[in-house]
């Protein structure tokens, strides 16, 4: 046919395919710590290789392993059918009891929604309420629970929400721990002592033992010793109040009559649980070392570990390794046992390095707190570790991270940088700049034009435009210079 022309042509193409213990592997990495719990378990069961030699979390671990033998996972320990019956009913009974009282999070909800609040702090407050555990103490940091996308959700509607929920019945919820809960019920009394809310604003220690000249005595210790460093409001109410052996007991008197744990005579049937993966605490200065978790940062070093107990203790079934030679199907079971087993230790071995990598490139953060991240993408993460960034982008998944400022999602370390002649800054680090220079300047006649907050930010290191500027303090919900 005219003008067609027919021409045979060998193209050589590299096409990469995952091997099925490699998708396992990406497989792993994605899971959360209770996933991947149910994931052990389950490879223990489907693998008579496989047994779980020790777990902190399941007290009938070692029965269960004492009767696996190499041919039959099925056996349990001889229990007489009449105990198991009997054991079996009063376990039926026990869970028939349904638990009647209002749930935390019903009784916080019914008061918070009859309150007049504008549309974000409703969605910040209930995302604060459901963040809440059977103690009414935060799982996640609160400050990671405000959604970057939406202009509305600021650190102050975060604040006043946090305020409003401390003082719904029961007074005191919505706080770290227990030393903040009680210092929250304190400050709503008016009766209370001055050094009753001394001790339990960061001097909780004194405390111990609880005996009033003891106290009194580590107080006027603590006041000889720091005198000069107080601040003006603590110089008022601090340097002028009353510390004896006296006031201490009195002071001890009136904790005595507060809550340690406001929450618990609610159900706590709806609480869900999230455990850390990863722990990073202050360290000794020391070598850095990311396989052992140590990181050194210009504030310090850090050590970091993963959650040990959050996973069962595996090995090959010592029966299986007896008999295997010459038995295929015997060997295996152990080969894919062992397999499991290298997927579990290079998933965790990713976490921790991953993680060493976070605290090293956000270490303003982790000293310094919100406000100092830094801009991070995953593929920063994954250029480092030479894996792709889908692979970092598993490791985040459903992962927690335990640091001085709260519980967070791993993912909430990864933030982009704003749109300016600064690539090494990040929009949280503007917003905190911005937030603090009005802070600054708040009492000054003329209020700083978004120019004048530009020309601060320059000198301050961090080169934004007048346009970003009015950006991002249209985003934190502050008015323009003449409206202020």
């Amino acid at each position: 046919m005219a003008g067609f022309s027919f021409q045979q042509q060998q193209t050589l193409s590299q096409i990469q395919t995952l091997s099925q213990r490699q998708i396992q592997a990406l497989e792993l990495l994605s899971l959360g710590s209770q996933d991947l719990r149910s994931a052990v378990y389950k490879e223990a069961e489907e693998n008579p290789a496989l047994i779980i030699k020790k777990d902190a979390l399941e007290s009938g671990a070692e029965l269960r392993i004492r009767a696996k033998g190499p041919f039959d996972s099925t056996r349990i320990a001889s229990v007489g059918a009449t105990g198991m019956q009997a054991s079996d009913n009063f376990q039926a009974v026990l869970e028939s009891k349904a638990d009647l009282r209002e749930s935390l999070q019903e009784h916080l909800l019914s008061q918070f929604n009859m309150l007049p609040l504008l549309p974000e702090e409703k969605a910040v407050g209930e995302k604060l309420i459901g963040n809440l555990d059977s103690r009414g103490f935060h799982i996640l940091a609160p400050v990671s629970l405000l959604d970057k996308n939406d202009p509305h959700q600021t650190q102050e509607v975060l604040d006043k929400c946090l305020s409003v929920i401390r003082q719904l019945d029961p007074v005191g919820t919505c706080t770290a721990n227990t030393e903040e809960s009680l210092l929250v019920q304190a400050k709503l009394l008016p009766s209370a002592p001055p050094l009753a809310l001394f001790l339990l604003d960061g001097h909780f220690d004194f405390l111990n033992p609880p005996q009033g000249a003891k106290i009194a005595k580590k107080v006027l210790a603590y006041r000889e010793a720091q005198s000069k460093l107080f601040g003006v409001q603590e110089a008022k109410m601090y340097r002028e109040m009353v510390v004896s052996e006296d006031s201490a007991n009195q002071a001890l008197s009136f904790i005595r009559t507060l809550d340690p744990y406001p929450a618990r005579d609610y159900s706590s049937t709806e609480t869900n649980y999230v455990t850390p993966d990863v722990y990073v605490e202050r360290a000794d200065e020391a070598e850095e070392d990311f396989s052992k978790g140590i990181v050194v940062t210009p504030e310090g070093a850090w050590q970091l570990r993963l959650a040990k107990d959050s996973l069962p203790q595996l090995e090959i079934n010592p029966s299986y390794q007896k008999y295997k030679a010459g038995n295929e199907m015997l060997n295996q079971g152990i080969k894919k046992a062992a397999d499991f087993m290298d997927m579990l230790a290079y998933r965790q071995n990713l976490v921790l390095q991953a993680s060493c990598i976070i605290v090293k490139m956000q270490h303003e953060f982790f000293a310094k707190g919100s406000g100092h991240l830094a801009p991070l993408r995953q593929q920063d993460v994954a250029t480092v570790l030479g894996v792709h960034e889908t692979t970092i982008s598993r490791m985040a998944n459903s992962k927690y991270l335990q640091c001085a400022q709260g519980l967070f999602e791993i993912k909430y370390f990864f933030t982009n940088a704003v749109s300016s002649a600064s690539s090494s800054v990040s929009k949280d680090k503007v917003q905190h700049e911005i937030e603090k220079i009005l802070e600054e300047h708040k009492d000054d006649k003329k209020k700083l034009s978004d120019q004048k907050i530009s020309d601060i930010l320059q000198e301050r290191g961090i080169t934004v435009a007048r346009r970003t500027v009015a950006k991002y303090r249209s985003l934190m919900n502050i008015e323009s210079s003449h409206n202020r």
